[in-house]
């Protein structure tokens, strides 16, 4: 999934997953539900191919990429890389890739609305994954944290991926309710809690 953040002057999308395709109709959508306004960033979580083989048409498009430290050199080389068997939208526009990289903590503002991007430390789904954070609207935007469990399926072993976000959340204090997951059917904080085995 991706998710579209409109700001006063521009659009900030989260995620670019699978293909050039998906993320040309992606963008198209959000040049449809937000026109006028530019696609100034697209937030990648982490370098896995489901969530980052459509970011060469977010360059194209102009967005720099936001993501964590240890995704930059491989996208650096990504980005640089021929693609002339079948050229896609970046080939053709022959643009130099701008990519916004940081270690534990990111801001976007346009001085009213905010999201803040987290390092999700220590998690071994991926070294260098990241979670979004709405301060004004308490939600939280996260992948790959936690099982496909049914609301009324009685919870397994907690996932060591979801164990390890709960403790990031409370290492970094993040007040949120709501939550938009990528991946994954856990929508709320109670449902986190119970998926963790922390709730009921």
């Amino acid at each position: 999934a991706s998710i579209a953040v409109e700001f006063k002057d521009f659009v900030t999308v989260l995620e670019a997953p699978l293909s050039e395709s998906r993320s040309l109709a992606v963008i198209e959508e959000v040049k449809k539900l937000i026109p006028n306004k530019p696609i100034k960033y697209l937030v990648n979580t982490h370098h896995h191919f489901d969530h980052s083989s459509g970011l060469r048409t977010y360059v194209a498009e102009g967005a720099a990429i936001v993501t964590h430290e240890v995704n930059k050199a491989f996208y650096q080389k990504t980005f640089k890389s021929p693609h002339t068997l079948i050229p896609d939208k970046l080939e053709l526009a022959k643009k130099k890739a701008v990519i916004e990289s940081f270690t534990d903590k990111k801001t976007i503002t346009d001085g009213v609305r905010t999201i803040e991007l987290y390092h999700i430390a220590g998690n071994l789904h991926n070294d260098g994954i990241i979670m979004i954070h709405f301060p004004q609207e308490k939600m939280l935007a996260v992948c790959d944290m936690f099982p496909r469990i049914p609301a009324d399926a009685p919870i397994p072993q907690p996932s060591p991926f979801t164990v390890n976000l709960i403790e990031n959340l409370n290492r970094l204090k993040l007040d949120f309710d709501v939550i938009l997951p990528f991946h994954g059917t856990v929508t709320n904080k109670t449902e986190l809690m119970r998926v963790s085995g922390r709730g009921n």
